[in-house]
C-alpha cells in the first residue's frame, strides 16, 4: 500500500515559531510512518517542508519513498528527486491526477494551491479516503465538497496506519 502524503511545500504565513512546531510534527509523522514500514508518495520541493519529511523518513529506516515528477516539464530547478523512485507524470498540469492514481490513501499535512488539487483529483482517479491531520490546518473543508474526507489527530497516526495494512 502506498500512503501519499500531501501538503504545502513552504509555509510562509507562518511565523518561525509556528514554522518550527510544524516541522517538529512532520518529523513525528515520517517517524511513525518509517515505524509502520509504509511506502509513500511525494512531489517534495528542494528545501521544502515535504523534504524534510522524505529525509527524516529516511533517517528513519523508512521502507521507500515514490516521488511524482513532471520529468517533460520544468522540474529540476524546483524539486528533489533523490529521494526515491521516479514516477513521471509528464508536465505539471498532470500531476494530482498521477498523483493519486499512484496512491491508495492520502495523509494530508496542511492545505496548500497543488494540495487542493490533490484532494480535488481524489474523487476521480483512484478515489480513495483523504486523512486530514488536525495539528496541520486551521479549519476543516467545507462538507459540500462531497469527498471521503477523515479529520484525525496526529497522536491517532500510528493506529490507523496499522489497520489500513
Amino acid at each position: 500500500m502506498r500512503i501519499g502524503i500531501i501538503g504545502p511545500n513552504q509555509c510562509p504565513q507562518l511565523n518561525k515559531e509556528e514554522l518550527e512546531i510544524r516541522k517538529t510534527n512532520l518529523k513525528r509523522v515520517a517517524q511513525i510512518l518509517a515505524k509502520t514500514n509504509t511506502e509513500i508518495l511525494l512531489t517534495p520541493d528542494k528545501n521544502s517542508l515535504l523534504e524534510l519529511l522524505g529525509q527524516e523518513y529516511l533517517k528513519k529506516n523508512g521502507k521507500k519513498i515514490y516521488e511524482v515528477i513532471p520529468l517533460d516539464d520544468d522540474y529540476e530547478e524546483h524539486l528533489n528527486v533523490e529521494l526515491g523512485e521516479l514516477i513521471s507524470c509528464g508536465k505539471w498540469p498532470n500531476q494530482p491526477s498521477k498523483y493519486n492514481e499512484e496512491c491508495d490513501v492520502m495523509f494530508c499535512v496542511g492545505y496548500g494551491g497543488m494540495v487542493m488539487a490533490e484532494i480535488g483529483f481524489s474523487r476521480y482517479y483512484n478515489p480513495k479516503k483523504i486523512y486530514i491531520i488536525n495539528e496541520f490546518i486551521s479549519q476543516k473543508l467545507p462538507e459540500e465538497i462531497g469527498l471521503d474526507i477523515e479529520y484525525i489527530n496526529l497522536d491517532e497516526l500510528e493506529n490507523i496506519l496499522k489497520k489500513l495494512k
